[in-house]
């Protein structure tokens, strides 16, 4: 069952790597919500966004641990671009699923909003 399509209220590109030149999914499913309050895990990432998808959607994140260290690395994960070709883009930063094993099961984003004067990788 997962997201009821209804909820799901535009649709999103994934690019893979982040700034590739053609979407590696297009037309995806999508529901994004801005974030108000605090934007941060306690690792010191940030976010500016949440992207809900169907779970089954293959949309990486760019987190990671350091070999011996509990701390996250930050590091280029996917690019989501919402609408669907459009030119908002999203770095995905950390990926979670959510009600996992239950019929509710979906995945949730957690994106950065690329501004246009920062470089791309």
């Amino acid at each position: 069952m997962a997201i009821p399509r209804g909820f799901l209220t535009t649709t999103c590109d994934i690019y893979r790597p982040f700034g590739a030149a053609s979407p590696t999914a297009s037309g995806v499913p999508c529901r994004i919500s801005p974030i108000t309050g605090d934007r941060s895990g306690p690792d010191g990432t940030t976010w500016s966004h949440t992207l809900d998808v169907q779970p089954g959607v293959d949309l990486r994140d760019s987190s990671g641990r350091a070999a011996g260290s509990a701390a996250i690395v930050f590091a280029e994960g996917d690019e989501v671009r919402v609408p669907g070709s459009g030119a908002t883009r999203y770095v995905v930063v950390w990926v979670e699923v959510v009600a996992r094993g239950t019929p509710l099961q979906f995945q949730r984003a957690y994106l950065l909003r690329h501004e246009p004067s920062w470089p791309d990788p």
